[in-house]
């Protein structure tokens, strides 16, 4: 990796009057990043060197909407909508897959097979039911406000449980607290869906919401007796698997989570030399056909990869290709750190090939027959692993991202508006695929990167003879 005032990569852009633009990241600050003073989010430069930063209006505007708990996915799902890709008839690939894990009719199924038990709980009058029973005084219950009644109930109860002299209560208690866990987790799904009438969740915030809902359900099982939650897909703790990572406040912090080089801060990195680019992480955001895959070993989230529908260019043909731009993993799954897992690192070859089944299951789903690797990782077992698999060379100018990034631009103009930011002029991506900076000898003096093979074959590529003149 070359020193960080060295790193100058090709990054793609949608700027307002221009259209597409791919440039060098350092002139894409000059002329489209905005100093982070500007918004009072550092003091001035005074003492130290000003450094621009892209996409600072939309990711100011993303973390006031999270803030204020608006509906993301909804806003992106309608966008998406309206603007009017048809992947299937363009690409003969089937991008609903790529929206979510969990099957909506299965899920739409589960709801109604558990309306009954589902509507009761949403009804139950929580202060009511705790007087009723004796647990909580009726005037304590009213000095509480609504918006805290069940976490503050719940600790009160809690509480009481530990105190021997109610002793006698536990099974009620129990009872009760399982009753507030119900509440607060049917809560956050009425949210999602549209308020506390089941009969009002409609099939289009189900699709939406599917992989969070099933997330819900996974969890409100174990306080009610759902009936079909076990066909639903999600993470449960055994073995390993995958989920999306939810558009939700935890997406901007997986960097730091994670310990990468889209971490929030520089300074949350593992590796320090690496250029820090958080600033990509909230066009990846809006990004509906951007996914990252979160892997789980028992329960315990290891590693992350990042997922994407790319075009590899070849005249007035494009072939799409399912490319995986980036793995990395946490500390505990690395080798080169003090907080390394011995355990989990003796199963790392056995995670890693059940996590590349899994990214070749969806591109089979999708319809994509082929799944070429970027081969930097932040971690260099996952390297070592990667340099196994065959080999595609492609130049990184005939690798193009669907509509670049003209929805994505769309879509930030009205995420900017929705939090009363100002109007974006551009947006960013830096995408690791056509990144010629990562590692040495990954790509030629012409701009020809060599990717892994995980799926299907190399043909999409360039002939060895044409990447290195034999």
């Amino acid at each position: 990796m070359p020193p960080l005032q060295t790193y100058n990569p090709i990054v793609i852009g949608f700027v307002e009057g221009k259209g597409v633009v791919h440039v060098p990241l350092q002139a894409a600050r000059d002329a489209h990043g905005q100093l982070p003073s500007d918004y009072g989010l550092l003091p001035g430069a005074e003492g130290r060197r000003a450094r621009k930063a892209l996409n600072l209006p939309v990711g100011l505007a993303l973390m006031d909407l999270l803030r204020q708990g608006k509906d993301l996915p909804e806003i992106m799902g309608k966008f998406f909508e309206r603007w009017g890709r048809d992947f299937d008839s363009d690409f003969q690939v089937r991008i609903d897959r790529f929206q979510r894990l969990s099957d909506p009719w299965t899920l739409r199924q589960v709801v109604e097979e558990n309306r009954e038990i589902l509507a009761e709980h949403l009804e139950v009058d929580v202060r009511e039911y705790l007087h009723a029973r004796g647990l909580i005084p009726l005037s304590t219950l009213r000095s509480i406000p609504t918006d805290r009644l069940l976490p503050k109930a719940r600790e009160i109860l809690s509480k009481r449980r530990r105190n021997p002299a109610h002793a006698a209560e536990e099974g009620q208690i129990a009872q009760a607290v399982a009753l507030l866990e119900a509440k607060m987790l049917l809560g956050e799904v009425a949210r999602m869906l549209g308020g506390g009438e089941v009969s009002r969740w409609g099939k289009d915030r189900l699709m939406a919401h599917a992989d969070e809902v099933a997330r819900l359900f996974r969890d409100l099982s174990v306080h009610l007796p759902l009936a079909g939650a076990d066909r639903l897909a999600c993470v449960r703790g055994y073995d390993v698997e995958v989920e999306f990572a939810p558009r939700d406040s935890s997406f901007l912090a997986l960097g730091k989570e994670v310990g990468d080089c889209t971490a929030d801060k520089l300074f949350r990195q593992v590796d320090r030399d690496v250029e820090n680019i958080y600033w990509t992480v909230f066009a990846w955001f809006l990004d509906r056909n951007y996914q990252i895959l979160k892997v789980h070993y028992d329960g315990q989230f290891v590693m992350k990869v990042h997922l994407l529908p790319l075009l590899a260019v070849n005249g007035s043909r494009g072939d799409v290709f399912l490319a995986v731009d980036a793995i990395e993993t946490t500390t505990a799954f690395r080798e080169d750190t003090h907080v390394g897992h011995p355990d989990l690192l003796e199963k790392k070859e056995y995670i890693f090939s059940r996590m590349v089944q899994e990214v070749e299951g969806l591109a089979r789903a999708m319809g994509i027959d082929h799944v070429y690797a970027e081969r930097f990782s932040n971690t260099e077992w996952v390297r070592r692993e990667l340099e196994r698999f065959p080999e595609v060379y492609l130049h990184i100018g005939n690798i193009q991202k669907i509509d670049e990034l003209e929805d994505v631009f769309e879509l930030s103009k009205r995420v900017c508006a929705a939090a009363g930011r100002e109007r974006p002029s551009s947006i960013f991506m830096e995408l690791q695929m056509k990144n010629t900076f990562l590692q040495p000898f990954a790509a030629t003096v012409r701009g020809v990167k060599v990717f892994a093979v995980l799926a299907g074959d190399a043909r999409l590529g360039m002939p060895m003879k044409r990447v290195f003149g034999v």
